[in-house]
């Protein structure tokens, strides 16, 4: 590992996730210790309140989070404002179809902390027929904010009823 490690250094990585089980804090904390390049996680993380542990033991140098995994764009917000506080980058998870992509880009778009936008590659691939917008990266490298009102990306009720099957009650 920790040769792995030095090489992603003298490639001039941006972070290197979850390089080992999140469940060993004393392992990230003596791998973050000895690189350059920050360790990054979050992803495997269950509860907002536990990321503080990581944070205070020096597991990490860059905090991630997966909405659904810690309490929605709520429990997003408080992970980001305690890495806000120890002056920590932190990157919402962003895998999925629009509404995975936009509950975590409102969460970036409202965080003073977060400086990437992650993209399911190849863009569209996690495309629906039943939402009407779609996020994607523009020719200049950004992601237009929405404009709609909820998450800002709408759903296309009548694809949707074509869609269903069977409605069970």
């Amino acid at each position: 590992m920790a040769r792995v490690c030095k090489r992603l250094d003298q490639l001039d990585y941006v972070s290197y996730e979850d390089p080992i089980p999140t469940s060993d804090i004393d392992g990230l904390a003596q791998l973050a210790q000895a690189l350059d390049v920050p360790i990054t996680i979050g992803e495997f993380i269950v509860s907002p309140y536990d990321y503080a542990e990581y944070i205070r033991r020096g597991a990490c140098d860059v905090v991630r989070f997966v909405v659904d995994n810690i309490g929605g764009i709520t429990g997003g917000m408080k992970v980001a404002r305690l890495a806000e506080c120890f002056g920590m980058e932190c990157q919402p998870h962003n895998w999925g179809t629009a509404l995975d992509h936009a509950v975590h880009f409102h969460c970036e778009l409202a965080m003073p902390n977060n400086v990437w936008f992650e993209m399911t590659q190849p863009q569209g691939i996690t495309d629906r027929p039943y939402f009407k917008d779609r996020i994607r990266i523009d020719k200049e490298g950004y992601v237009p904010a929405p404009t709609k009102p909820g998450l800002g990306y709408e759903i296309d009720r009548d694809v949707l009823d074509n869609l269903t099957k069977q409605i069970e009650r």
